[in-house]
């Protein structure tokens, strides 16, 4: 297939989307947090968007706005539960500090607030974390090639200031 025969999915903050063969999953994150499911021997992937930690709301309806939901989400779409959790992989991406002074504690800045969310979820539902980008002063761009199963996170650099 030729590279411009990719369908390119864009994943919007609060989005969840999955892919097969001959799509790819993109999402462009600040201190959001990009969550790649990667399910290779099904041959889906699938991208949440998640802008905060926890939802409030502990409904099925599909969100990637909270990881928590994002998670629950990607699962359903992705059609896994029980011992097929443990063939998905996971990629954690984003989270950057994008707002504050630089020496802000960490712990205090919404994206790692988001991404021990993203690890405290995997953790608990037995999915693999196989790759983590998060953090620092600039944002990053995820795609996830659903064809090869292969994923890239390219930092965006930013403008003007800090680096």
């Amino acid at each position: 297939m030729c590279v411009n025969d990719v369908q390119k999915i864009h994943v919007q903050i609060g989005q969840v989307k999955t892919g097969r063969a001959g799509q790819s999953l993109n999402a462009i994150l600040g201190s959001c947090i990009g969550l790649g499911i990667l399910h290779p021997a099904k041959g889906i992937y699938g991208l949440a968007h998640c802008l905060l930690s926890k939802s409030p709301d502990t409904s099925e309806a599909i969100s990637g706005r909270h990881v928590d939901q994002a998670l629950r989400s990607l699962q359903s779409l992705m059609e896994v539960s029980g011992k097929d959790l443990r063939k998905l992989q996971a990629i954690v991406v984003g989270g950057a500090n994008m707002t504050m002074p630089a020496d802000t504690d960490p712990k205090r800045l919404v994206g790692s607030i988001n991404a021990r969310s993203a690890y405290r979820a995997l953790r608990d539902v037995g999915v693999r974390n196989i790759h983590e980008d998060v953090g620092g002063m600039q944002g990053r761009q995820v795609t996830i090639d659903c064809s090869s199963g292969e994923f890239t996170v390219k930092p965006i650099p930013r403008l003007g200031g800090a680096s």
